[in-house]
């Protein structure tokens, strides 16, 4: 019998495997290997090269945020001093073992109840908080109304205070000596994923369509460099420009600020124009946007001020 599980042992050798853990935040096809049983350290259970060999289980699993959601392939393996080593066993070659060793083989499943169920539902609550995080924040953006007295001073408030927008003055594209650009109000800047966006707001009360169509290549090199002004990195940037009315513009006027979108391949970068018509409290855009338009649309409502949230100044 000796020579029998020597033998066995020894061309399972010949095919050992190695196991690979993969770590991160998503591994996926790493195997795993847990111990089973553990043979006696004596001749009948070693390799030619007289390590000791246990039953183990050997395993792969889908892990996200080390949270384990999935396992398969699941297989007995002979067990080797070395930690990534091991020997492929046949059920039948595993009861042989035991039954040589006389030790039981514990019942399935092998995994604990973290790697089969724990994992699960740790993972499905915090999808669930995640979801409702973003869930609440959206809400509180799109409830969020200003007190300042003017469309256009609420809008900027909107575009700060509830969406986490920097202000930036315009004369930051005011490099080298360059003209001011027309009409520019602010400049507002935000990392977002990936992307960097700005936005430019113009008050189209102090320039024309005209000035804005002839500045608008100027404008268009210097908001590509912005990223660069800011020290951020990203593979995209997303320039929004916000062409603000007080009064309604023609369809004409519209059309042609249409016209100014524009897509910069080799530079990653995609003008977006928007047109704010705080007469006939409109936004019309040639894209989706963000912030959306459901939160810009809070710059037409001044909220109410209630008495007991004003500070006499004379108190503070």
């Amino acid at each position: 019998m000796k020579n029998i599980f020597l033998l066995l042992l020894f061309c399972l050798l010949i095919t050992a495997n190695i196991s690979h853990a993969k770590a991160g935040l998503i591994s996926f096809g790493g195997e795993n290997i847990i111990t089973l049983v553990e043979l006696p350290d004596d001749e009948r259970f070693q390799t030619p090269e007289g390590d000791n060999v246990d039953i183990g289980y050997i395993y792969k699993s889908v892990e996200v945020l080390f949270i384990p959601l999935w396992n398969y392939d699941g297989r007995f393996a002979g067990m080797l001093p070395e930690d990534d080593l091991y020997i492929d066993l046949m059920p039948l070659e595993v009861e042989a073992l035991t039954l040589e060793a006389g030790v039981t083989l514990p019942d399935a499943p092998y995994l604990d109840f973290w790697h089969r169920i724990g994992g699960k539902i740790v993972f499905l609550v915090l999808c669930g908080a995640l979801a409702g995080y973003m869930r609440h924040n959206i809400r509180k953006k799109e409830a969020y109304f200003s007190t300042l007295p003017t469309a256009r001073e609420r809008l900027k408030d909107i575009l700060i205070n509830s969406n986490g927008f920097v202000e930036l003055a315009p004369s930051i594209l005011e490099t080298d000596g360059s003209a001011k650009v027309e009409g520019l109000e602010f400049i507002a800047a935000q990392k977002y994923i990936n992307s960097v966006i700005s936005i430019s707001v113009f008050d189209m009360s102090k320039v024309s369509i005209a000035q804005v169509q002839a500045q608008n290549e100027q404008l268009v090199t210097r908001l590509v460099e912005l990223k660069k002004v800011l020290g951020m990195k990203s593979q995209n940037t997303i320039h929004y420009l916000y062409f603000t009315f007080d009064h309604s513009p023609s369809n004409a006027d519209i059309s042609a600020l249409k016209k100014l979108r524009q897509r910069k391949i080799t530079k990653a970068s995609h003008f977006i124009p928007i047109v704010v018509d705080f007469d006939a409290q409109i936004i019309d855009s040639t894209a989706s946007m963000y912030p959306s338009k459901k939160v810009l649309q809070n710059c037409f409502i001044q909220a109410e001020i209630h008495p007991d949230h004003v500070t006499d100044p004379a108190s503070a």
